[in-house]
């Protein structure tokens, strides 16, 4: 008889979880809290277009998305560009990104330019990153850029995106994040990935995979409770239309949302706060639509104390949209204050910078403006992060993941997918191992 799992969570881990299971023969049930599919990558309607509510890209080393593309008969749909980087401080753009715009950036001294490029290539060649997980990221560029360079180029990305957290954060996790825009190359110039149609093309064409496959899709459905019945007893799961039996439960949301759940399941205190103790920062993100493009870059670091945003992402010099469209981040602890705000105020301070930017942009060329927020947008990864996760195996027959489990690799579609069609395929196989 084939198992009926539940997945907690439609973001791309958890379809990619619910695929590989429908595949290996199981029964997947997927519980989505939303009332749509793709968690960070879902889409909505903006300005007469299909949008995701945060900005994706894809990488030339997404090797696991491009073989689900694949699968799902989208391959033919990607497409790739080269895009430039740029740096706004004391009033001004610089380019960024290349070998030359770093010779080039008179801001710093000759020496720091080359100790920086001397970085990046040692990034790339770097295969073993264990002896990086237990150095804070400040210390370990400080060592390399020196206190000015650091101070220049990372300090305020850092403040403004993990405030309190800046100290904390892995070396291991920022090498990963630097490797992984480095090898996006070809012929030494930055290329990136974008589906046509966006994210929401591939989501809805694995959604009707799975419901071919036999998958059933619920949405608006959160988890109320998750409770272990015992060694080979299944997993009851209480969402509003009540308790559901599981021969198991594989949850991909923020691990500190699976708290609440083990905590109404019965767990033990302990291992609740193992999951609480999981720090994320969280998002509110402006997305605008102006007649004109603020700059040619894809990317443009922000070095600029009147703004609280490590950078801007001009999504249109990537995918080819109607309008110019801009996402603008404000990363910071769910607890700071400025989080409060009303997305008004976080639209107008986006304009402001956009105009500092640009300043041909006249409060008419915004034709378009949208706020999103995400509690759990970014899991700070500290120093010996591994060891501070909670067990993936909890409890009998309970499985808890997220975007934390491929430490020191940063939060990424593919990433989720690769990782969360292999759990899949090896909780299949402890399922069928326990019945023989």
């Amino acid at each position: 008889m084939a198992p009926i799992i539940a997945v907690v969570g439609g973001g791309p881990m958890g379809l990619a979880v619910a695929y590989q299971l429908a595949l290996e023969g199981a029964k997947p049930v997927l519980l989505e809290a939303d009332d749509r599919l793709g968690g960070m990558a879902a889409s909505f309607q903006f300005a007469g277009q299909t949008l995701e509510r945060y900005y994706h890209f894809h990488c030339l080393s997404d090797h696991a998305f491009f073989a689900l593309l694949e699968e799902l008969g989208l391959a033919d749909q990607l497409r790739w560009k080269q895009t430039s980087m740029g740096f706004f401080m004391d009033g001004r753009l610089y380019p960024w990104g290349s070998a030359g715009s770093v010779l080039s950036f008179r801001r710093l001294p000759m020496l720091t330019r080359l100790r920086y490029l001397l970085h990046a290539a040692r990034c790339l060649s770097l295969r073993n990153w264990q002896h990086l997980d237990g150095m804070r990221a400040t210390d370990w560029l400080k060592t390399w850029l020196g206190v000015k360079g650091y101070a220049l180029l990372w300090q305020k990305l850092f403040a403004y995106k993990f405030y309190e957290h800046s100290d904390s954060l892995s070396a291991a996790w920022i090498w990963s994040r630097i490797r992984r825009l480095g090898q996006s190359r070809r012929w030494l110039k930055e290329t990136l990935g974008y589906l046509e149609g966006g994210s929401q093309r591939w989501i809805d064409a694995l959604e009707q995979r799975l419901r071919e496959l036999g998958c059933e899709i619920q949405l608006s459905s959160p988890v109320e409770a998750i409770r272990s019945e015992g060694p080979g007893q299944g997993v009851v799961v209480r969402t509003p239309t009540g308790e559901h039996h599981f021969d198991a439960v594989i949850s991909t949301v923020p691990l500190p949302l699976v708290a609440p759940m083990l905590q109404a399941g019965g767990a033990d205190p302990a291992l609740v706060q193992r999951y609480a103790n999981q720090v994320s920062v969280a998002c509110a993100c402006v997305v605008l639509q102006t007649r004109q493009p603020i700059t040619g870059n894809f990317w443009t670091n922000i070095n600029d104390e009147r703004f609280g945003i490590p950078g801007i992402i001009e999504f249109s010099n990537l995918r080819p949209l109607e309008g110019h469209i801009t996402y603008v981040p404000y990363y910071m602890p769910a607890s700071h204050p400025d989080y409060q705000r009303p997305d008004d105020a976080f639209i107008a301070d986006s304009i402001a910078c956009l105009q500092a930017i640009n300043s041909d942009l006249s409060e008419s060329d915004v034709l378009a403006a949208h706020g999103s927020r995400y509690r759990y947008a970014q899991p700070v990864c500290g120093t010996r992060f591994q060891k501070s996760l909670p067990p993936l195996h909890p409890l009998p027959g309970i499985t808890t993941v997220d975007t934390t489990v491929y430490y020191p690799e940063d939060r990424g579609i593919s990433e989720s997918v690769g990782y969360g069609r292999e759990l899949a395929k090896k909780v299949i196989r402890e399922l069928r191992t326990r019945r023989q």
